[in-house]
């Protein structure tokens, strides 16, 4: 008679054991792709805000020194975020050295006002680009506008 001894695993436990660690470690790399993501989207918000921001001090220039250029340029390109260092120094051209485009429009409207020594001026800028979708491609539009009054002194 032989003794049967039972040493190891069944294959349908090798099996199981295989798909759980299959589900655990899927969960695991869809969670930092999706953390990399939001991440990458709050990166580039972050600069977004910071071209408007630059773009609206340009604008409260302009209106300082009456130089106003006409709005008529809707959206206008703009580099949110450029590919290397050198790129944002040289200011090779949109599209060339630019990792991320988004799209600038501005309205400046003079503000009725009783003074004669003083004019207000109102100025709105947006700036829409595009965020990254789960698989880091282009995903929906995201729209950044800011509101500035200018006082400007005769």
């Amino acid at each position: 008679m032989f003794k049967k001894y039972e040493l190891g695993f069944t294959l349908v436990e090798v099996v199981i054991a295989a798909l759980i660690i299959v589900v655990v470690t899927s969960s695991i790399m869809y969670g930092v792709a999706t953390t990399d993501n939001s991440l990458r989207n709050v990166e580039l918000r972050h600069h977004a805000f910071s071209t408007l921001s630059n773009k609206m001090e340009e604008f409260k220039a302009q209106v300082a020194l009456n130089r106003i250029q006409s709005s008529s340029d809707r959206d206008r390109r703009v580099c949110i975020e450029y590919k290397t260092i050198r790129d944002m120094v040289n200011k090779t051209g949109i599209g060339t050295g630019c990792k991320t485009i988004g799209y600038l429009s501005h309205n400046i409207r003079n503000r009725k006002t009783e003074s004669n020594q003083a004019q207000i001026y109102d100025i709105e800028a947006n700036l829409k680009y595009k965020v990254m979708s789960r698989f880091g491609r282009p995903g929906k539009d995201s729209i950044i506008k800011l509101n500035v009054s200018q006082l400007v002194f005769k």
